[in-house]
């Protein structure tokens, strides 16, 4: 483009017009595939069609995502697609995992896993910029396998938290847990102690309504671990999560930090461990 602001001062007007219009037209007609290597590194083929006018540069945009080559990172959107302000489509992207606090948000965490009405987190002011997706996947850390034990460290498969489809209702934004775990006693005895996990997700609305809950292939979101997680689409939101352990002679449900503290265990009992989290994904 710059060379069309060397003009005589005898050019009269059209001539100008003439010369500015027909630069702009071979920027403008330029098809993917048929000019020079673009910014993405998108060759040119030399049957593939009328060669582009290579005059606008950086400036040209191939794939008339009206992002410039210079500045769109993914060459080739198809025609008509919906692109962030790198000239990426949903399509050309992938969910990656984001480092926590994510989007600029605020995280308030309150209440207490194991006790009565559970724990709570919060997030509020969520910048979503030009994110087509955010999602939120439960107990996505490998290191740090989610689960419940009474009996010191969450050294079995069995104490892990295992889906609960029973219990489950993913549309009302209710995911559910089940392990088994084992508690020892101060008579020397260690039975068997089944616990559960269960989590709810409602939006920042007034009233808050629940967010459903989906498999993360539902989601097109490549975890590390986790299998289920919901999509943000607010700028804010609550979850709910109460871990409870069954009680074997009652069968009633009790959290399990209470149910413990009750509980005639042995001095060197190994004490209470669990782990739950979860992980932002977005693009």
């Amino acid at each position: 483009m710059r060379r069309l602001k060397v003009v005589s001062v005898n050019m009269d007007l059209a001539a100008v017009t003439l010369a500015l219009f027909g630069a702009l037209a071979g920027c403008a007609n330029a098809k993917p595939g048929s000019g020079p290597t673009d910014s993405g590194g998108n060759a040119g083929s030399a049957d593939a069609g009328p060669t582009a006018d290579a005059s606008c540069g950086d400036l040209c945009d191939h794939d008339h995502d009206g992002v410039v080559d210079g500045s769109d990172q993914c060459p080739n959107t198809p025609l008509g697609d919906v692109v962030n302000h790198v000239g990426c489509s949903d399509a050309q992207l992938t969910s990656t995992l984001q480092p926590f606090p994510p989007f600029g948000m605020t995280w308030t965490p309150t209440g207490d896993l194991g006790r009565a009405g559970g724990l709570t987190w919060t997030y509020v002011g969520i910048e979503r910029s030009d994110l087509f997706h955010i999602d939120w996947i439960v107990c996505d850390d490998p290191a740090t396998p989610c689960g419940l034990s009474l009996d010191g460290p969450i050294d079995l498969t069995t104490e892990e938290w295992s889906f609960d489809a029973a219990h489950t209702d993913l549309p009302n934004g209710k995911l559910a847990f089940i392990n088994s775990t084992h508690i020892s006693l101060a008579d020397g005895s260690s039975p068997a102690i089944g616990g559960r996990l269960t989590i709810h997700i409602v939006d920042a609305a007034m009233p808050p309504a629940p967010i459903a809950f989906a498999t993360v292939a539902s989601l097109n979101v490549p975890p590390l671990m986790g299998q289920y997680g919901a999509e943000i689409k607010g700028t804010g939101y609550t979850v709910t999560a109460l871990a409870e352990v069954q009680d074997p002679t009652s069968f009633a449900w009790v959290p399990y930090l209470d149910y413990y503290d009750a509980a005639s265990t042995a001095p060197a009992g190994g004490g209470v461990t669990t782990s739950f989290g979860a992980s932002f994904y977005a693009k």
